[in-house]
């Protein structure tokens, strides 16, 4: 019986596959994260010519005007974008641009209370995050604060150079600068700067190799 289900569920699989072929699927993505853009870019401070946001995407911290995207660059599906103008009893000022040309993947989160600064070319795999911020420091005070009511804290803005790499669950962590061309691998935790032309990996992240 069950052997004859599943020939049966086989043989209406592929003809919906037949009717409702891969190649559409893509196509219809595509045309609703068109519409997405075109909805989602009034709430921002700018989207670039030929840039576009997958559906859907998490604004938060109401500093979305603050947030600026270049020309040809994509925000894959399920991303975060945090532009924190308050939190607790604090204000801040903060600002988000991503440069030209990038392509930012799934469940990526970028958060900023301060500064984050993407050049030109970035490119990243999945659940990458870049903040400038964390909730609260290392004192024995905040210790008995639930963290999500710890203020938000920041070392200094992320600026991140043009033609970058940064691989799936790689961390980028407040006041830390990367230089142009680095290769930032797979599951990093970048803490400190990183010149050109190199590449980092590691918890925390040093470098291994130099292009």
């Amino acid at each position: 019986m069950k052997n004859l289900v599943k020939a049966l569920l086989g043989v209406v699989m592929c003809g919906a596959s037949r009717l409702y072929p891969y190649q559409l699927s893509l196509w219809l993505k595509a045309q609703r994260n068109t519409f997405y853009t075109l909805w989602i870019r009034h709430f921002l401070g700018g989207v670039g010519e030929h840039s576009w946001i997958g559906f859907p995407c998490l604004l938060q911290g109401g500093g979305q005007k603050q947030i600026k995207i270049g020309d040809y660059t994509s925000i894959d599906r399920h991303s975060v974008l945090g532009c924190w103008q308050q939190f607790g009893t604090l204000t801040y000022h903060p600002s988000i641009t991503i440069g030209n040309n990038c392509c930012i993947g799934e469940y990526n989160q970028i958060s900023a209370c301060q500064e984050v600064m993407i050049g030109d070319g970035l490119l990243t795999g999945r659940y990458v995050y870049i903040g400038d911020n964390a909730h609260g420091g290392l004192s024995v005070e905040e210790s008995s604060v639930p963290p999500v009511q710890r203020q938000l804290i920041s070392k200094g803005p992320v600026v991140i150079g043009n033609h970058v790499w940064i691989g799936d669950k790689a961390s980028i962590l407040a006041g830390v600068h990367i230089g142009d061309n680095v290769i930032v691998a797979a599951n990093a935790v970048v803490t400190h700067d990183v010149p050109a032309n190199c590449v980092v990996a590691g918890i925390p992240a040093k470098i291994i190799k130099r292009i």
